[in-house]
C-alpha cells in the first residue's frame, strides 16, 4: 500500500504554492488568493447564482458570500436578484472584472509553466490526464 503522504503531501504543496503565487501576483489588484477562482468561474458562466458558484468551487455558501462581497467591494462583480427566485442572487462581471481576464490567465499559465517546467511533452499530457481523472472522482461524489 502506498503511504498516503506520498500523494497528499505533494498535492498540498502544489495547492499552497498556487495560492501563494496567485496572492502575490494579484495583490496590486486587491484580488485575494481564493477570489480569482470565482472570477475564473464567472469568465465561463457569467450570471451564475451565488449558490452555483459555491457548488462549482466546492466551497461553503458563507465562503462564497465573503468572496463575492470582497470582489463586489473592489468593483469586479455585481449581484442582481434572480428574476425566477427572488431569494437568490446572480453574480455578474463588471467591465473591470472582464478586463482582468487576460491578466489572470497569464498568471495562471505562468504558474503551470513553472510547475511543468521539467516535464517532457509526453509527461505533461500524462499528468494532465491523470490529474483530471483523479479530480473527476470528487465530482462524482
Amino acid at each position: 500500500m502506498i503511504d498516503p503522504r506520498e500523494i497528499c503531501g505533494p498535492i498540498a504543496i502544489i495547492y499552497r504554492s498556487h495560492l501563494g503565487y496567485m496572492m502575490t501576483k494579484l495583490e496590486d489588484y486587491r484580488i485575494g488568493s481564493r477570489e480569482f477562482d470565482f472570477l475564473m468561474t464567472l469568465y465561463h458562466t457569467d450570471g451564475i447564482s451565488q449558490e452555483g458558484l459555491a457548488k462549482a468551487l466546492y466551497v461553503s455558501k458563507a465562503t462564497s458570500t465573503r468572496a463575492i462581497q470582497s470582489l463586489e467591494k473592489e468593483g469586479y462583480v455585481y449581484r442582481q436578484r434572480d428574476e425566477n427566485d427572488l431569494r437568490a442572487y446572480r453574480v455578474y462581471l463588471t467591465e473591470k472584472g472582464k478586463e482582468t481576464r487576460d491578466m489572470i490567465l497569464e498568471k495562471l499559465i505562468s504558474f503551470v509553466d513553472t510547475l511543468l517546467l521539467d516535464f517532457t511533452s509526453e509527461e505533461k499530457e500524462i499528468f494532465r490526464r491523470l490529474i483530471r481523472k483523479a479530480s473527476r472522482k470528487f465530482h462524482e461524489l
